[in-house]
């Protein structure tokens, strides 16, 4: 198993608001791939209490979360991953969240996302390229759906 530091964590909803992204904000983390062959990794995230719910509806309805994270350093691009809340324990400041989950080949990357969220801002021409072009620079800025 590999150990790496956790810098960026993301949920993808497909709910009301489909392709709505909520950066969750990060007290610390971390993220090991189990390297058993079947692409699993465990993703150790310790979170504000504002932020729990997200994770207690996921864990409550047994559903798999959209999940985007990014591992080490803030200029990596974000990978996807499939994950299932496996706990939820409340610190004294905070909350660990323990998922589990498979890295999956991204349906809709993060440039995708971005372009179909400036589109239906109604930026268009040279406004739409411009704001594209910052987003993904900053790659980490939450989208407003």
């Amino acid at each position: 198993m590999k150990t790496f530091k956790l810098v960026s964590l993301m949920v993808l909803h497909q709910d009301e608001q489909p392709n709505r992204v909520e950066e969750i904000p990060l007290i610390d983390g971390l993220i090991i791939n189990k390297e058993d062959g079947e692409n699993r990794w465990i993703v150790e995230a310790f979170i504000e209490q504002s932020c729990k719910a997200v994770f207690e509806k996921a864990k409550q309805a047994k559903t798999k979360l959209n999940l985007q994270v990014t591992i080490s350093k803030k200029s990596n691009d974000p990978a996807s991953l499939m994950g299932e809340v496996k706990i939820i324990k409340d610190l004294k400041n905070s909350v660990s969240v323990l998922l589990e989950g498979n890295l999956v080949p991204s349906r809709l990357n993060m440039a995708e996302i971005v372009l179909t969220d400036l589109i239906k801002q109604g930026l268009q021409g040279e406004g739409l390229l411009t704001e594209f072009k910052n987003r993904l620079q900053e790659k980490k800025k939450p989208i407003q759906s």
